[in-house]
């Protein structure tokens, strides 16, 4: 419940907006630490720490394509949307949290 309540204050997206955006093509970036990511992940996610992301960004090319970032609680993700929008990518999306988005994955 506390890392929903911090989802809710970083302004990440509804869970199911993010899953219709990921069903549609949406890249996927962790921006949580390795070790997090291993832990567990979304299938299809690719890891970007928040601390690499302006620099590990190779991986994204198109910067009108949506993105949908996650992590712990939503606040890394909050300031990863951030960095990519100062970087001209207009469809970064706060996802949330890990737990708040695998919560509302379909079936």
């Amino acid at each position: 419940m506390f890392q929903s309540l911090l989802a809710k204050l970083s302004g990440s997206q509804d869970g199911h907006t993010c899953w219709q955006l990921i069903e549609q093509g949406a890249k996927v970036i962790d921006v949580r630490s390795p070790e997090e990511f291993n832990s567990g992940h979304l299938p299809g996610a690719i890891n970007i720490p928040l601390a690499n992301l302006e620099s590990g960004l190779t991986q994204v090319t198109d910067k009108q394509a949506s993105i949908v970032l996650y992590c712990g609680a939503g606040i890394r993700a909050q300031k990863g949307c951030d960095i990519l929008k100062a970087q001209g990518f207009n469809c970064a999306i706060n996802g949330g949290s890990l737990k708040d988005l695998l919560c509302c994955q379909p079936i």
